[in-house]
């Protein structure tokens, strides 16, 4: 890498008429520079109206950025080279497929130590394909990017983008274990493994996770995900194996998942307005439910959670309410309205329980995140613009009460954590 930069330092000038600029040089479409390998002192070029010119080698001022080469690379080829992490084996490896700039340490935080994996594999970190997905580990340890820190118990990771640690629309969060997450990005169509502070190890990409919306781990250990484009939930290992899928042909647009403690899937359908009940193996078994009774009726049902006790949260989007049901999906109430008071909701999306069974619902419209008894008496908002939420989609809380929310003006292209606390027995707020 300092070799490269070292290159990068002499760069050719173009000069147009009779004078050679030699300060304050910019990009442009008059002036294009580009590395010079050898250290010669002038070249004969030729302009793109025919007219023969002189380029002379100077040493530029300022430091080369990340962005020149860039510029380099997408202009004339020049490859990018890997991060050093400090092993002979990292010098040795092939850059992943996937991406060339997941090691490059841009525009982000230094790179941690050795993140804690999900599972100690080494198929986890090895950049390889595994099965039919595309699994990118990083080199040495995890990859942090764009990470921010509001205050000491508040950490903001992601930006927009497609590369490693980038969102275009993170529409489902799902903890897994030791402080990790699974973030699902349906435009990108890639699934992250992010711990709390921003650092992602895997990322899962295939041509069969095709617009997932929603991801939950099965009591295998195993991840389900709903694939809306395919009309389907795929059922993959940890590794990336994909091993079947269930649904084809039944859904018009899966959304949210999850699976109950008999191990049952629950998934709703967003375009059907249903939620339905799958056995172990994918079987249908029932709807969720009274369609005939108005009150039980869905619109555009988004996502769906498990509590502690098993019953089944379900955010109606379209009719601007939670629903509970029991573990055998009999209707027990609604939680909320429209409108924009407390205790209110315009269209909520993603919805999760704490340890005493409680309602936390990203409230989308009104950008904040609510909270209710499972009786359906309003508690608080947890988080709300004042903090940076805007428009939250996904969500989840982790057994240590750390708040994971991914949230966009348009998209979802950030995720923002927040370290809870019960400051009386009906609120919780940032600690």
């Amino acid at each position: 890498m300092f070799q490269f930069l070292q290159k990068c330092k002499s760069v050719m000038l173009c000069e147009k008429k009779k004078k050679t600029q030699t300060a304050n040089m910019t990009k442009g479409v008059d002036n294009v520079f580009f590395v010079s390998d050898m250290n010669l002192d002038c070249r004969r070029t030729t302009s793109e109206d025919g007219r023969s010119q002189t380029c002379h080698t100077i040493q530029r001022e300022r430091r080369v950025t990340f962005a020149d080469i860039d510029e380099l690379h997408n202009r004339f080829g020049i490859p990018l080279p890997m991060r050093d992490v400090g092993t002979p084996e990292c010098k040795e490896e092939k850059r992943i497929q996937l991406t060339t700039v997941s090691y490059i340490n841009r525009n982000c935080a230094k790179l941690k130590k050795p993140a804690e994996t999900v599972r100690d594999d080494k198929s986890m970190t090895d950049g390889s394909v595994i099965g039919n997905v595309n699994v990118v580990g990083a080199y040495g340890g995890a990859v942090k990017r764009h990470i921010t820190k509001d205050y000491l118990h508040e950490v903001t990771f992601g930006k927009k983008g497609s590369e490693v640690g980038e969102f275009q629309d993170a529409t489902c969060i799902t903890y897994v274990t030791s402080g990790h997450v699974l973030v699902t990005d349906m435009i990108n169509a890639t699934i992250q493994i992010c711990t709390r502070d921003g650092d992602t190890s895997v990322l899962y990409k295939s041509e069969e996770i095709c617009e997932p919306w929603a991801t939950c781990l099965t009591q295998n250990g195993d991840i389900a995900l709903t694939s809306r484009r395919r009309r389907l939930v795929l059922i993959m290992s940890i590794d990336g194996d994909i091993k079947w899928s269930f649904g084809e042909g039944f859904f018009q647009s899966p959304s949210g998942v999850c699976v109950d403690n008999a191990g049952h899937f629950i998934i709703t359908d967003e375009v059907a307005n249903r939620v339905t009940m799958h056995d172990c193996n994918g079987q249908f078994i029932k709807c969720i439910g009274n369609s005939n009774n108005k009150g039980q009726q869905f619109n555009s049902p988004r996502y769906v959670c498990i509590s502690p006790k098993g019953n089944i949260y379900v955010s109606d989007s379209g009719n601007h309410c939670v629903k509970i049901f029991d573990d055998n999906g009999t209707y027990i109430r609604s939680i909320g309205k429209f409108g924009k008071r407390d205790g209110e909701l315009k269209s909520p999306y993603g919805v999760c329980s704490d340890t005493l069974g409680r309602v936390i619902v990203a409230d989308h419209y009104n950008s904040r995140v609510s909270m209710f008894t499972p009786d359906g008496a309003f508690v608080c908002h947890v988080v709300d613009g004042s903090v940076g939420v805007v428009h939250p989609k996904g969500l989840t809380l982790s057994p240590d009460m750390y708040l994971y929310v991914s949230s966009g003006h348009l998209k979802a292209c950030e995720i923002k954590v927040f370290k809870l606390r019960h400051q009386s027995p009906n609120i919780v707020t940032c600690v």
